[in-house]
C-alpha cells in the first residue's frame, strides 16, 4: 500500500492551483464581472500575503543577546532589553516579531540591530515599502484625496493622519542630511564635463498660515544643455526652500558642484533681472555667462508701454514689436537711445506726465543695469538659452501643483519640509525618491573633500551658521 501524500509531495505550483480552485469554489457567482474576479483574486492576495509575511520573518535565526557594534561609532554594545515586540503594516497588513535594544553610552544613541537588519524605518508604524508608497501619494495630493486614491490601489486603508506623520517624518530627514550627498544620490553624477550648464533661480508666493499671509519660496535648478537641439538634457536637479537667500544659496551651490560647474565648459546663469539673482551668479559661478532672460526684458517694456499709452492702446502691440526688433539686433545701446528719445515727447505738466517720465526712466536704467547680458544675438549665434522657462514652469511642477490649491494654508514648518520634499522628489523621480533620502543618512564610509571650508555664499567670509539657523527656525 502505497504511502500517503503530503503537502512537500506537491509542487508550488500544484499548491497554488489547488488554493485557486479552492478560491473559485468559494467565490464565483454566474453573475460576476470581470472586475468581481479581479477584486477576489487580489483580495486572495492580500489574505495569503500576511502569513508569507510572518512565515519568512519566522524563518530568521534567532537573535544572540550578544554586543553589537553601534551604527554610529562602531564600538560594540551590550543588549540593554530583550525581546522587545514591534508591530508594522506591511503591503499585505500587520506583522509582530521581536527583537533586542541596545544603547550605546558614548553616541547616547539606543538602535536595534535586527530592524537595522531588516531595513526598516527607525521610527513609526510602517515598513519601508509601505512608507516609500504612502509618501509617494501624499508629496503629490492633498491627504484627503489621497486616503481616497490609496483605497483604489491597496487593501489597507490609510488614514490622514498617517499622511501627515510620514510626511513630517521623513520630511525632517531630507532636511536633516547633507544636501550635496543627497544630490549624488538622487541622480548618478556624470563623469564627463558638462558642455553647457545652466542654472535658473527664482520666487514664488505661497499661502502661509499666520500674520503674514503668504511667504516668498525659492526655487533653483540647474541643468544640462543641448545646444543642438536647443533643449535641456534631461537630469534636471532641483531644490526649493521657503526661506531667506542665506538658507538658499548654500543647496544651490551644492548642485552645482555635484554638476562639477568648475569643470564645465560654458556656465549659463539665466535671471530676471534682480540684483540679488546677479550677486548669487558673482559667488557661486564667477565665470558663467550672465543672460538676462529674454521675457522679463519684453515684458518690463511693456510695464512702461502700457503707462505711456494706457492699458487698452491699440499702440501696444506695434511697441512689443519695436522692441522684440531691436533687442533682438542684440545692441541694448540703440534701445536705450531710443527710448532716451522718447523723454522730450512726453508733454510736461499734463495729468500722468510725471508716472510716464519715471516708467521711461526705471525702463532705460534697468537696460543699462543689465546691457552686458541682452547681448541676444551673440547668444543665439552660440545657440544659448535666453528664456527662464525652465525656472518658471518648475515653480508649478515643483511647487504649486502640490502647495497651491485652493483653500490651502500652510504652517511655515510644513511648508518648509513640503517644499524640500517635492524638489527632491522632482529630481529623483517617484522610483528613486524615498531610497536617495535613506542612503543620504547612511555614515559616509570615506570622507570625501571638505566643501564647507570652501564655501562661495557667504555674507562675513564664512557660512553664517547662526543666520542660517534663525531663518530656519522662523
Amino acid at each position: 500500500m502505497g504511502r500517503k501524500k503530503g503537502l512537500t509531495d506537491y509542487s508550488d505550483q500544484q499548491l497554488f492551483e489547488e488554493l485557486a480552485r479552492r478560491r473559485a469554489d468559494q467565490k464565483f457567482r454566474d453573475d460576476m464581472s470581470m472586475s468581481d474576479i479581479e477584486a477576489a483574486a487580489e483580495k486572495l492576495k492580500s489574505e495569503a500575503g500576511a502569513p508569507s509575511v510572518a512565515a519568512m520573518l519566522a524563518k530568521m535565526k534567532p537573535e544572540k543577546a550578544t554586543p553589537k557594534p553601534c551604527p554610529k561609532c562602531g564600538k560594540k554594545v551590550p543588549v540593554k532589553a530583550l525581546e522587545r515586540e514591534r508591530t508594522v503594516t506591511s503591503l499585505s497588513g500587520p506583522v509582530t516579531f521581536r527583537r533586542n535594544y541596545h544603547y550605546c553610552e558614548r553616541c547616547k544613541h539606543g538602535f536595534y540591530p535586527r530592524d537595522l537588519a531588516l531595513a526598516l524605518p527607525e521610527q513609526g508604524e510602517l515598513t519601508a515599502e509601505m512608507e516609500k508608497r504612502v509618501l509617494d501619494f501624499a508629496v503629490n495630493d492633498v491627504y484627503g484625496e489621497c486616503v481616497a486614491r490609496w483605497r483604489l490601489h491597496y487593501q489597507q486603508p490609510i488614514s490622514d493622519n498617517l499622511l501627515r506623520r510620514v510626511v513630517a517624518r521623513v520630511g525632517e530627514q531630507c532636511e536633516a542630511v547633507d544636501h550635496y550627498r543627497l544630490h549624488e544620490q538622487l541622480l548618478p553624477t556624470q563623469k564627463e564635463a558638462a558642455e553647457v550648464l545652466v542654472a535658473e533661480y527664482d520666487g514664488s508666493q505661497l499661502p502661509i498660515r499666520g500674520a503674514e499671509p503668504w511667504k516668498e519660496a525659492k526655487v533653483g535648478v540647474v541643468y544640462r544643455y543641448d545646444t543642438e537641439r536647443r533643449k535641456p538634457l534631461p537630469g534636471a536637479r532641483y531644490t526649493a526652500v521657503v526661506g531667506c537667500l542665506d538658507e538658499f544659496a548654500p543647496l544651490l551651490q551644492d548642485m552645482l558642484e555635484v554638476e562639477g560647474v568648475d569643470e564645465a565648459r560654458t556656465v549659463i546663469w539665466l535671471g530676471d533681472g534682480l540684483p540679488s539673482n546677479w550677486s548669487l551668479a558673482d559667488q557661486l559661478a564667477p565665470d558663467a555667462v550672465q543672460i538676462l532672460d529674454w521675457y522679463h526684458a519684453v515684458e518690463n517694456a511693456m510695464a512702461c508701454a502700457r503707462v505711456l499709452f494706457g492699458e487698452e492702446s491699440p499702440w501696444l502691440l506695434e511697441w512689443q514689436h519695436s522692441i522684440e526688433a531691436m533687442l533682438a539686433l542684440g545692441d541694448p545701446e540703440v534701445l536705450i537711445r531710443e527710448l532716451m528719445d522718447c523723454l522730450p515727447e512726453i508733454p510736461r505738466g499734463r495729468r500722468g506726465s510725471r508716472e510716464s517720465l519715471e516708467a521711461v526712466d526705471e525702463l532705460v536704467r534697468y537696460y543699462r543695469n543689465n546691457a552686458h547680458r541682452m547681448k541676444y544675438r551673440l547668444f543665439l549665434e552660440a545657440k544659448f538659452p535666453i528664456g527662464s522657462g525652465t525656472v518658471e514652469s518648475a515653480h508649478r511642477h515643483v511647487l504649486q501643483v502640490r502647495m497651491k490649491r485652493a483653500g490651502q494654508r500652510w504652517s511655515m514648518h510644513n511648508a518648509r519640509l513640503m517644499a524640500r520634499l517635492r524638489a527632491t522628489y522632482r529630481t529623483g523621480g517617484p522610483l528613486n525618491f524615498y531610497g536617495a533620502i535613506q542612503r543620504a543618512r547612511r555614515p559616509e564610509p570615506i570622507q570625501r573633500r571638505t566643501r564647507r571650508n570652501q564655501f562661495r555664499w557667504a555674507r562675513y567670509g564664512s557660512r553664517d551658521a547662526q543666520r542660517s539657523e534663525k531663518a530656519r527656525s522662523n
